[in-house]
């Protein structure tokens, strides 16, 4: 079932306990009354004149890239109200050879250049007409069934295109002047940069437990976590220093994927193996500013409840490793359908058809739960 969900690119959820089973068919069935858009394509393409190229596309169930290399196609599936999906693009641009600052072999050329150095500018840098020139990077298109009409498929009426602003070449810098910074990731592109991240190691980390190195499992999920708490190891820039305030406690993880019933809902009482001593807590995290809490502690979660039992093949064989695969599809195609973990409660909570329906469910099994009592 796990091998013919990733071929199609299908959504599944996987139950280990049959007493959440009601919960479950419930999300389901309220992400199906809440679909808006079917079979969402995103189609990107390069214009014509720009120097990008595609590097590196990440975030969607499926990517292809045209023979061109000027065009792309990623998709999404179906969207639902309340939805949201964030596609990562990576662009690589050549220099700008044309530029007329680039200095020539004529030596009359060098003279010159020579002399204006030694008599220096004529006037300031602010007062000097600067030439900025915009140039169409990227053109996203979108393309979706439409629900209403059976079979068509409708497109944006108009496609967009995302430009960005050339300016010239900075002269030759004073000495003692110091350069300008470079530009800050955006908080929401690192954000996404880590749930994607912590959905790649934990796809490797499955690799090494199968091919029978589980420590070395367990040293790449430990440092995926050091990333999150913001140490700015690996691809991931240093994070900006955060705020002070005081940010919520960091619930407890889900260990090996049991259901845990949402805070507030009557339990279950299920049978449950004894699971070993843990390593360490997790700490509260402080994100930089426009970085969501909520989202790097559900992060780090996923990754504490694999650690929790990557140390023990045989349970984590028979259970653990279906509820990592289960974490890996939530968090790269950010849909949840139930409130077991907090990152399938992240996403789920998004979408009011399946939290409506979910705490129905919970109405349900407690009137049920009610009856047998009366009835014993």
């Amino acid at each position: 079932m796990i091998e013919l969900s990733t071929r199609t690119k299908a959504t599944y959820t996987y139950v280990k306990d049959w007493m959440m089973l009601r919960e479950c068919i419930a999300g389901c069935l309220g992400s199906l009354q809440s679909i808006s858009h079917q079979n969402v394509k995103l189609k990107l393409r390069l214009p014509e004149g720009t120097s990008a190229k595609f590097v590196k596309i990440s975030g969607a169930l499926q990517i292809i890239k045209r023979a061109t290399g000027r065009d792309a196609e990623a998709s999404l599936g179906d969207l639902r109200f309340g939805d949201k999906r964030d596609i990562l693009v990576q662009l690589a641009m050549a220099p700008d050879t044309s530029s007329p600052e680039q200095v020539s072999g004529d030596p009359w050329d060098t003279l010159v250049s020579g002399l204006e150095a030694l008599g220096g500018p004529l006037e300031s840098d602010d007062m000097r007409s600067v030439s900025v020139e915009e140039v169409p990077l990227l053109q996203a298109d979108l393309l979706y069934g439409d629900i209403l009409r059976e079979g068509s498929v409708a497109q944006l009426p108009r496609p967009s295109l995302l430009a960005i602003t050339m300016l010239p070449a900075p002269r030759k810098q004073s000495v003692g002047r110091p350069g300008s910074p470079p530009i800050p990731p955006h908080p929401s592109v690192v954000q996404r940069r880590m749930e994607l991240l912590t959905s790649d190691m934990l796809t490797r980390a499955l690799t090494l437990v199968t091919r029978g190195q589980p420590d070395r499992a367990n040293h790449l999920l430990t440092e995926t976590r050091s990333i999150l708490k913001g140490l700015g190891k690996g691809g991931l820039p240093p994070l900006p220093p955060p705020p002070s305030a005081r940010l919520p406690p960091t619930p407890s993880a889900h260990g090996s994927g049991h259901n845990s019933p949402n805070p507030g809902a009557a339990e279950t009482p299920a049978r449950r193996t004894p699971s070993p001593p843990r390593a360490e807590l997790p700490t509260p995290f402080t994100p930089a500013a426009g970085i969501d809490p909520s989202t790097i502690t559900a992060l780090d979660a996923e990754l504490e409840s694999a650690l929790e039992w990557i140390s023990h093949p045989a349970v984590f064989g028979r259970d653990s490793r279906k509820a990592v695969l289960q974490a890996i599809g939530v968090i790269s195609s950010q849909r949840g359908y139930t409130f077991r973990t907090p990152a399938e409660g992240l996403w789920a909570t998004r979408i009011p058809g399946i939290k409506r329906l979910n705490d129905r469910s919970k109405e349900w099994r407690e009137a049920a739960d009610e009856s047998l009592m009366e009835e014993a």
